[in-house]
């Protein structure tokens, strides 16, 4: 089945959001991205689906921006010519791996000691203990520490 390409034009992010939430909702539709273009704030919501998803949502999303006095524009282009879709259309870029590696918990505290410091400043993920077989990372509660009850004790 051939992909259509819809675009919607909104004042502002947040109403581009809200309308991209809604456009999702209500028909089955891959957003492919929010962009913002030149001038007066306005962002340009890009779609694409079959042909009916892409209409309906279209449709959907100019009803509540024009409820909102936000709507600048829209478009459904039902069967794009070749190449239209691979121009308009950015792919979006492969997640990379996460760098920081952390081996199980047991499988860590048989492989080093207490006494060691650790060797390998990738393992850590805990910026409390430092110590590599802490499960916690930054920025979750303190009490995820390993070492969170033992504080000030020698």
């Amino acid at each position: 089945m051939k992909q259509s390409l819809g675009l919607l034009e909104v004042s502002g992010l947040a109403l581009a959001i809200s309308c991209a939430d809604v456009m999702a909702k209500a028909a089955s539709i891959t957003l492919v991205g929010l962009e913002k273009t030149n001038g007066s704030g306005w962002t340009v919501i890009k779609i694409i689906g079959d042909v009916a998803s892409v209409q309906a949502a279209i449709s959907t999303g100019v009803s509540f921006a024009d409820q909102r006095e936000g709507l600048v524009a829209h478009k459904v282009i039902s069967r794009p010519g070749d190449g239209i879709l691979s121009h308009s259309v950015t792919p979006e870029p492969e997640p990379t791996p996460d760098p920081i590696q952390v081996e199980p918990q047991e499988e860590m505290l048989a492989n080093s000691t207490a006494s060691e410091a650790p060797q390998n400043a990738e393992l850590i993920s805990c910026n409390l203990c430092l110590d590599p077989a802490c499960t916690r990372q930054k920025g979750e509660p303190r009490s995820l520490c390993l070492h969170s009850g033992k504080r000030g004790k020698a």
